[in-house]
C-alpha cells in the first residue's frame, strides 16, 4: 500500500503515515490515520456529544485567518454565513474573501467542515464522510492574510475588533486565532493582547495557538502569553498514546499552555490551487484532504470543542468554558505542564461536568505598549517598504491602544455587508493594495507534510493583482519566491 509520510523541517523524525485504500489509488484510509478528523473526534470525546444531538448547531465561530474556499464540505447553506476581507487582497476581485493561501480553509475544516448531507449521529458508520469537530456550527470568515499567509499585527487587531463589533449579531460565540508573533513585550501593555482580552470580556471564547518553535523556546507566542485566552498546544496521538511533539513550544513555568489537543498530521480540507496546495503537492491526500501539523490545527480542534460546549449550554461564559476544558483534561505524563498545560482535552468529561462559577482576575492589558514591539521580528512589506514603527498597515499612526469608544480608530473599513453565505463583506478604505508585495508575518502552525516549513519561516513571495486567473496562479505571479531545500527562508510560520 502506498503511503504519505510527514517529514523534513520542524517535523524531522516524525513517523506518522497515512495509508491509501486498496483499489482506490490516492484515497485516504481514515481509519488508519490517527490525524483524520474521523479519529480526532473520538480522541477528544466529541462523538459522544454528537450521538446526543450536540453538533454545534446555533453557534458561529469567527475564524481570523487567510480566508475560506468554497470547497464542497464548506458549501452547504448556513455554513459560511459571512465573509469579511481585511487583507492585502481585498481590492483584488478574483482573490477577495478567497483563501488563496490554504491555511484558513484547513482550520475551518477542522472546526466545522461537513460533507453535504452527512449526519453526525450516524457518522461512526461512514468513515468516508468528512466532519469537523462541530459539524453543524456556522463560520464567519475574517480574512487578514494574503496568498503568502502574510499579515500585519494591526490587521489581526482590526479583525478582532470587527468581530467584537459585529459578532454577536451573527451568533458568534468562539473566535479562532491560529496566529502568533515572537514578541517579547509584556502582555500587560501589548496591543494584540489588549485586543484579545477585549474580545474575551465581550463574551467571546478566544482560542489561540501557542507556537511550534521547539522546546528550547520557553515563551508562548503572542497573544497566547495572555492569561485570559485559551492557549492550545499541539499533541500527537500514536498507538492510542498522547505524545508531545519535539516542535512544541514550551511555556516559561508561569504562563504555560492551558490545554493540548491533536495537532500532528491532521487531515483537513484541501484548497485546490491555493499556494500551500501548489507548493506542497505531497501533502495532498486524495482529492479533498490535506495534511498539516502545528498548534494552529490544535487550536482549531479546541475551537470546535468550545462550539460544542456552548451549543449544549448557551449560558457558559468564556471563563467557564476554559475552566471546564482545563479541569477535565487528561494530564498524561508527569512534568509536561510546560508543553501541554492541564493536559489533553476530554470533551465528554467537560460536557458532563457542572458549570463552574470561575471568574478570571488576572491583571489586564491596557494596550499602551508598542505596535512595533507587538510584531516581534515579523514584518510585512507593502509597496516595497517594510512596515515598521508605530503605524498600521494602512499607514495610519498608532497611538497606544488606539480605541475610540467601542471601535478601533487609526484605520477604518467601509461598507461591511453580507447576505447569507455570499462572498460579500468589508474592504479597507484609504489604502491601495494592487501590486503590493508581502513577506513576513506569522501564522502559527501548519507545517505541511512532505515539504514542511523549516521552523516555520518564509519570505520573498510577492503578489501582483493582475496575475490571478480563475483558481490558478500564472507563472509570472511568483516574483521573488525561492526555496531553500524543502523550506521557505526567513520570517513567518512559528
Amino acid at each position: 500500500m502506498a503511503a504519505f509520510v510527514a517529514s523534513a523541517g520542524a517535523l524531522a523524525g516524525a513517523t506518522a503515515v497515512v495509508s491509501t485504500a486498496k483499489g482506490e489509488p490516492g484515497a485516504p484510509d481514515v481509519l488508519a490515520a490517527s490525524g483524520s478528523l474521523y479519529n480526532v473526534v473520538d480522541q477528544i470525546g466529541a462523538r459522544q456529544l454528537w450521538e446526543r444531538g450536540v453538533t454545534g448547531k446555533g453557534v458561529a465561530v469567527a475564524v481570523i485567518d487567510t480566508g475560506v474556499a468554497g470547497v464542497p464540505a464548506l458549501s452547504e447553506p448556513g455554513k459560511v454565513i459571512a465573509a469579511v476581507d481585511l487583507s492585502g487582497e481585498a481590492s483584488v476581485p478574483e482573490a477577495r474573501f478567497d483563501d488563496t493561501f490554504g491555511h484558513g480553509t484547513h482550520m475551518i475544516g477542522i472546526i466545522a467542515g461537513r460533507t453535504p448531507g452527512a449526519d453526525p449521529s450516524t457518522a461512526k458508520d461512514h468513515p468516508e464522510w468528512f466532519l469537523g469537530v462541530a459539524p453543524d456550527a456556522s463560520i464567519v470568515s475574517v480574512k487578514v492574510g494574503d496568498n503568502t499567509g502574510a499579515v500585519d499585527v494591526s490587521q489581526v487587531i482590526a479583525g478582532l475588533d470587527w468581530v467584537v463589533e459585529n459578532g454577536a449579531s451573527l451568533g458568534v460565540r468562539v473566535i479562532n486565532l491560529s496566529y502568533g508573533t515572537d514578541s517579547t513585550q509584556p502582555y500587560g501593555i501589548d496591543p494584540l493582547a489588549a485586543a484579545v482580552e477585549r474580545a474575551w470580556k465581550a463574551g467571546f471564547v478566544v482560542v489561540v495557538s501557542t507556537g511550534n518553535d521547539g522546546r528550547g523556546t520557553k515563551r508562548l507566542a503572542n497573544p497566547a502569553n495572555d492569561p485570559y485566552v485559551i492557549a492550545v498546544a499541539a499533541a500527537e496521538v500514536s498507538d492510542d498514546k498522547v505524545k508531545v511533539p519535539s516542535w512544541v513550544t514550551s511555556g516559561d513555568g508561569l504562563r504555560n499552555p492551558d490545554v493540548s489537543a491533536p495537532g500532528a498530521h491532521i487531515l483537513s480540507l484541501r484548497n485546490p490551487g491555493s499556494r500551500a496546495d501548489l507548493e506542497h503537492p505531497s501533502a495532498r491526500v486524495g482529492d479533498e484532504l490535506f495534511l498539516g501539523s502545528g498548534s494552529s490545527q490544535a487550536a482549531a480542534v479546541v475551537s470546535g470543542a468550545a462550539a460544542l460546549l456552548v451549543s449544549e449550554r448557551p449560558d457558559l461564559t468564556p471563563d467557564a468554558v476554559k475552566a471546564l476544558l482545563m479541569a477535565t483534561a487528561d494530564p498524561g505524563e508527569k512534568d509536561q505542564v510546560r508543553f501541554q498545560g492541564a493536559g489533553f482535552i476530554d470533551l465528554a468529561a467537560a460536557s458532563s461536568t457542572p458549570m463552574p462559577r470561575t471568574v478570571q482576575r488576572w491583571p489586564g492589558s491596557d494596550g499602551s505598549g508598542s505596535l512595533e514591539e507587538s510584531r516581534g521580528t515579523q514584518h510585512v512589506v507593502v509597496n516595497g517598504y517594510e512596515l515598521s514603527g508605530e503605524f498600521t498597515v494602512t499607514g495610519a499612526p498608532w497611538s497606544g491602544a488606539s480605541w475610540s469608544g467601542a471601535s478601533w480608530s487609526g484605520a477604518s473599513w467601509s461598507g461591511a455587508s453580507w447576505s447569507g453565505a455570499s462572498w460579500r463583506g468589508a474592504s479597507w478604505s484609504g489604502a491601495s493594495w494592487s501590486g503590493a508585495s508581502w513577506s513576513g508575518a506569522s501564522w502559527s502552525g501548519a507545517s505541511w507534510s512532505g515539504a514542511s516549513w523549516s521552523s516555520g519561516r518564509w519570505a520573498g513571495a510577492s503578489w501582483s493583482g493582475a496575475s490571478w486567473s480563475g483558481a490558478s496562479w500564472s507563472g509570472a505571479s511568483w516574483r521573488g519566491a525561492s526555496w531553500s531545500g524543502a523550506s521557505w527562508s526567513d520570517a513567518g510560520w512559528s
